[in-house]
């Protein structure tokens, strides 16, 4: 919910530094070749990998200005500790003269690093970020074990989406509901679609921005009555999972429209559900000062919940809540949260693929989370993350390059300390590895 998943990232800084304006390496593999300079730097980043510490002859001044030596070796530490040695490199993927990745064998896996250079002498390294991890001899039986050791409760499944069925390839306490954080903006947009497929509304409809929540997103920042577009604030909903754009969509469309979807894609405990709180009213009812308004709620009925919402949510401004409340522990997410068990996401995600409009697609695969050298293992893969202190849950669409359909997701609550997002988001990309490969 304060959503630091718009990203995917293996680390929690995010990313190296990365020039992001060329064109993707492994889709630029059959058409170009990397230059001498740049299998030299390939050669060098190995050494630095295995610890030689001779950055400084080898990144941009504006390299390690932006990522100091100390914060670079910190990470590289990490990925030793995560994966093993440094062994060799396994191949260098050219996208041009100065722009490739190069995969690198660790002992227990290949890392996918981006890395860019400078365009002139001494060419050195202006950008580096991992893109991919392929865990070596990775099973769904390891993977399952870890979510089995996680502090608190996870669970997740995978299945594969037929048109008339879904075929469960794995799961892991696929029955139990979690609090699920952003995820639940998924049923927003398939309610929306609902509403376009119908003809009630349309991706092009101009509405004013005039509900703001908080972070994460943009819009809260934005003029008051700014003219947005149905699809801008869908797609800014679920790419960078904007609290605004997503309370906005919810007013438009009203609660029957989201309490038909959690229906409709057959949730099996649709009162943990209901009624589905917005995201200012989330954010309020978690409040330390809200005590006596959160147990008028949490001790009524799902109707007279929906009364006091709509009464109660009318003069509420995102001005009045402190959010550095919800920076650090879990708070309430057994009871203020969005709830879904991931055999309901599983059908959620159904009814997603069922869609025949290419919007809801495009939408989806806008930010795809996981790591570009990993999403290129699909022919489609759209995805939508949520988070909060204690919570962390994925929900992915997927089309295999042999053309099956695959839903995977997951998550992970734990009451008594945050979780670790860098430790499960590296765990889903396992499991949509894996599933990639089938």
């Amino acid at each position: 919910m304060l959503d630091r998943l718009s990203r995917f990232c293996i680390f929690s800084l995010c990313a190296f530094m990365l020039v992001l304006s060329t064109p993707s390496a492994a889709r630029a593999e059959q058409t170009a070749t990397v230059s001498s300079e740049y299998q030299d730097r390939a050669s060098e980043l190995l050494e630095i990998l295995q610890g030689s510490e001779k950055e400084e002859g080898f990144f941009a001044s504006s390299f390690i200005d932006a990522i100091p030596l100390t914060q670079f070796r910190a990470l590289v530490t990490q990925l030793k500790a995560r994966y093993g040695e440094a062994i060799d490199i396994s191949r260098v993927i050219p996208a041009s003269d100065q722009d490739g990745t190069v995969e690198i064998a660790y002992t227990n896996a290949i890392l996918a690093m981006r890395m860019v250079l400078d365009s002139k002498a001494p060419y050195s390294v202006i950008g580096l970020q991992v893109t991919g991890a392929n865990v070596t001899n990775d099973t769904l039986a390891a993977i399952e074990r870890e979510f089995t050791a996680l502090p608190g409760i996870a669970g997740f499944e995978i299945a594969e989406l037929d048109s008339d069925r879904t075929n469960l390839i794995a799961s892991f306490n696929a029955d139990k509901q979690f609090a699920i954080g952003s995820t639940f903006k998924l049923y927003v947009l398939a309610a929306l679609s609902s509403k376009i497929t119908n003809g009630d509304r349309n991706w092009d409809d101009v509405v004013p921005l005039y509900r703001k929540s908080l972070p994460s997103g943009i819009l809260q920042a934005w003029p008051r009555n700014t003219p947005m577009t149905l699809q801008g604030l869908a797609t800014l909903m679920i790419s960078i999972s904007d609290n605004s754009a997503t309370d906005i969509l919810m007013s438009e469309l009203g609660s029957k429209a989201t309490d038909d979807m959690v229906y409709k894609s057959g949730h099996s405990s649709p009162e943990k559900m209901l009624p589905m709180l917005n995201t200012i009213e989330f954010f309020d009812l978690k409040m330390p000062d809200k005590a006596d308004v959160r147990a008028l709620y949490l001790g009524a009925t799902d109707s007279e919940q929906r009364e006091l919402l709509n009464a109660y949510s009318i003069g509420l401004l995102p001005e009045s809540i402190k959010i550095a409340n919800l920076a650090n522990a879990p708070l309430h997410i057994d009871t203020i949260e969005w709830f879904a068990a991931p055999s309901d996401i599983t059908g959620l995600l159904k009814v997603l693929d069922e869609i025949q409009d290419p919007v809801v697609k495009d939408i989806l695969n806008v930010n795809a989370i996981i790591p570009p050298g990993d999403a290129l293992r699909w022919s489609y893969i759209g995805g939508k993350g949520g988070s909060e202190p204690g919570v962390i849950s994925f929900a992915f669409l997927t089309k295999s390059k042999s053309g099956k359909t695959y839903a995977v997701s997951g998550s992970w609550n734990n009451s008594e300390a945050p979780v670790d997002n860098d430790r499960f988001t590296l765990m889903m990309n396992r499991l949509l590895n894996l599933t990639a490969a089938r």
